[in-house]
């Protein structure tokens, strides 16, 4: 019995090592994914709330939709599922880097709060401390609420993106005095 019992514990001992290796394995490899969903929001507001750049600024000055087109393509493109981006780029892409060019502000990202939800993984909250500063005038800051959904097909790519409140960006940035 004694050597049936030798020979069964090295057996042992691997199985439950490779059960182990299993259990790190998939806890990393959520660990990675979250860490690259969080990197893409990060890119997505630095792009947001930086600036706005020298090229988006000329573009907006020469009002050359094709080419505004591009840029936003190239910036934002990659961070979205195509039909994602449409919409972002349609109906918040634009908002905060036209009106503070509009109005001569200068935007910077401050902080960026991420956090992953309990319920579903695919989905963040994000508060962004953002910077508006005008010729000189002492900077206000704003702190940008939003969600983001992650595609579960198309992994570390965006499906939605939602600003919740903006706890008055739009209202400085509209000002032009």
């Amino acid at each position: 019995m004694t050597k049936n019992n030798n020979k069964a514990k090295p057996i042992i001992f691997l199985s439950l090592m490779l059960i182990i290796s299993g259990f790190l394995i998939a806890a990393c490899s959520k660990v990675d994914a979250e860490d690259t969903n969080k990197e893409t929001i990060k890119k997505v507001l630095e792009h947001q709330f930086t600036g706005p750049d020298e090229q988006f600024v000329e573009l907006f000055n020469k009002d050359d939709f094709t080419e505004l087109g591009k840029y936003y393509t190239e910036v934002y493109g990659p961070y979205f599922i195509e039909s994602a981006f449409d919409s972002f780029i349609s109906a918040l892409g634009g908002q905060y880097p036209t009106l503070a060019t509009h109005n001569g502000y200068k935007l910077s990202l401050k902080n960026i709060t991420i956090e992953q939800s309990e319920k579903n993984l695919y989905l963040y909250n994000f508060i962004a401390k953002v910077g508006c500063q005008k010729n000189g005038v002492e900077e206000k800051t704003a702190s940008v609420e939003g969600i983001v959904l992650f595609s579960e097909k198309e992994k570390g790519k965006i499906e939605g993106f939602r600003y919740m409140n903006d706890n008055g960006l739009s209202e400085i940035l509209g000002t032009s005095n």
